[in-house]
């Protein structure tokens, strides 16, 4: 008897090895890329600091105490105790070449979207009906579940070796009512960040 379990679920394996293999593709993802050697490093201004190492930077954003009534009615262009985050970035002569930064966000990498609201970066603590929104230098919040960037100019100071290459990304942070109920208590996030030329 186990004998004969043993070769009909070995007949079975077979069987479905080949099925397996038979099948057909059916479509191709095409990469395209081109490896370069710009490396910029990040200073920050006033309510940011920048720790880590190049190409791996942490940047603390405080966003200070707000009360619960200042978030009103969770409108999305209402900043409330919003801080800049104005970083600049010193690319020294690895930007030959190139002449914009982007900067793209990774929030499911981080604490993830507000469940509420997509746009903004989900809080973690106790605090509730809240989320962090991030605006650009137009007060503009940007669609952290829709993969927007955010693009600055390259400029180029100097001549041959000894150009330089710099960039100002002039962004804001705050908190955002979601809709759901506001309650009290730490609200803080995490966002990666991946820096890109072209």
């Amino acid at each position: 008897m186990a004998v004969q379990m043993f070769k009909s679920l070995l007949a079975a394996s077979v069987i479905c090895a080949f099925a397996n293999s038979a099948t057909a593709a059916d479509g191709t993802i095409n990469f395209n890329g081109e490896i370069i050697a710009a490396s910029c490093v990040a200073s920050a201004g006033a309510g940011t600091t920048v720790g880590g190492t190049p190409g791996q930077q942490i940047i603390d954003v405080s966003l200070g105490k707000v009360s619960m009534d200042s978030l009103g009615n969770g409108s999305e262009t209402g900043i409330v105790g919003g801080t800049a985050i104005n970083l600049s970035l010193d690319c020294g002569n690895t930007a030959a070449g190139l002449s914009t930064v982007s900067v793209s966000f990774d929030p499911m990498s981080g604490s993830g979207v507000d469940t509420h609201n997509n746009k903004l970066l989900k809080t973690v603590g106790d605090a509730t009906g809240v989320g962090i929104g991030i605006y650009n230098a137009d007060n503009t919040l940007l669609n952290l579940a829709g993969n927007e960037s955010f693009d600055a100019a390259l400029v180029k100071s100097g001549e041959d070796a000894s150009a330089k290459y710099t960039a100002n990304l002039n962004l804001r942070a705050a908190y955002v009512a979601n809709g759901d109920a506001l309650g009290v208590g730490t609200a803080n996030g995490t966002l990666p960040f991946t820096l890109s030329y072209k």
